[in-house]
């Protein structure tokens, strides 16, 4: 921060810049403190401002013609533009939108509530795009506690918003470096109050105090991007921590021990279990079709493992033929040898759930991935 000043009227203003700081770490640490009082955001000739009582969101304002109420509920489709146009003739001091929309039946009474909880989050999630720009947070004492607010915690708000992040520099700075094992830290609370998809709570599963952020994004089918920036966002909200060099170095000798335990016919096998499962649920539901599903899944991995895959099939339900593929990598050394198996058997599983996806649909994909997954846990990060 900048500058810190105490106003004539008893609030305390803290300003600074955006490139020193971020607005996810900027809002956390406000509302989860409890704050009260304006956190205005100033970039170019845009100025938006969030305020807070006692922690919560209440109320947000932008100076952007775009992000006005009207503008937020035609494009929602919530309102039609003659009744924007004509409710917009209306507005007068002290005559404000919604409630102008309601007297003309453009909009019911219970609908206006949530409405401005929507216009309030559009706001303020847009801030975490935001990588410069001014800060100025002007706290001071809470007032009335019957004010409304948003119907969401702060800790949902922060990633949320952080979903939204595109900028790759920003990301890396938050993250620190992807060879670092993230360490998870006990905050049950903070966890309950988050909904987080299946893809985000196996990354959240995989941080063990010994993965590093790169062997995690290895491992996950996300972009590696949106593994990081998860793990940004898991970092600020107080779920994991960042590793210290030491602690990666310890990690990493940690891990080349777990590999050399693991030996690669164990780690095939347990693929190869995974591919069974999968071959098995869809003949139950494909029949003899299934063979036709997982070829063409074997064919695309053959372009890019084209060695590796040499004169294999799945017939064997679903099997890979361990000593065939062993045979035709067999001139690598050791450590290549098993990188390869393991990246191409992988790749395969990553194929086949896309075919299902495209052919059978979200649900039978939704079973797929949950047998992946399932058997991907068991392997660990080999």
């Amino acid at each position: 921060m900048d500058l810190s000043e105490f106003e004539d009227d008893g609030s305390l203003t803290l300003r600074g810049r955006l490139e020193e700081s971020s607005v996810p770490e900027l809002l956390k640490s406000v509302l989860s403190s409890g704050e009260s009082g304006a956190l205005t955001f100033t970039s170019g000739e845009i100025v938006k401002s969030i305020f807070m009582h006692k922690g919560r969101v209440t109320y947000a304002r932008s100076n952007n013609p775009d992000e006005r109420l009207g503008e937020c509920l035609l494009l929602r489709g919530k309102i039609t533009a003659r009744q924007y146009l004509e409710a917009s003739k209306l507005i007068r001091p002290g005559r404000r939108l919604g409630v102008i929309l309601i007297e003309l039946e453009a909009l019911e009474a219970e609908e206006r509530l949530p409405s401005l909880e929507q216009h309030v989050r559009d706001i303020l999630l847009d801030v975490f795009t935001w990588n410069h720009g001014e800060y100025e947070l002007v706290m001071n004492q809470p007032g009335l506690d019957d004010v409304a607010t948003l119907n969401l915690p702060w800790e949902t708000l922060i990633l949320e918003g952080m979903r939204r992040t595109r900028s790759w520099s920003r990301v890396y700075r938050g993250i620190g470096d992807i060879a670092v094992a993230p360490v998870r830290t006990d905050n049950p609370e903070v966890l309950q109050k988050l909904d987080l998809s299946d893809e985000e709570q196996d990354i959240l599963s995989q941080v063990n105090g010994r993965a590093t952020i790169e062997q995690i994004c290895q491992a996950s089918y996300l972009p590696h991007f949106e593994v990081c920036r998860l793990i940004w966002a898991f970092q600020v909200l107080g779920l994991l921590r960042r590793g210290q060099a030491n602690e990666a170095a310890a990690q990493a000798e940690d891990q080349r021990e777990r590999e050399s335990e693991l030996d690669l016919e164990d780690v095939v096998e347990r693929i190869n279990q995974t591919l069974s499962r999968v071959y098995s649920f869809l003949r139950g539901r494909m029949g003899e079709d299934v063979d036709r599903e997982l070829d063409a899944a074997l064919a695309l991995t053959k372009a890019r493992y084209e060695a590796l895959f040499y004169d294999i099939d799945l017939r064997q339900y679903g099997r890979a033929d361990y000593d065939q593929m062993l045979a035709n990598v067999a001139d690598l050394p050791a450590p290549e040898r098993r990188a390869l198996m393991v990246a191409g058997l992988k790749d395969l599983l990553g194929t086949v759930q896309a075919g299902v996806r495209a052919e059978r649909g979200p649900e039978e994909e939704a079973v797929v991935s949950g047998i992946i997954k399932d058997g991907l846990r068991r392997i660990g990060a080999a």
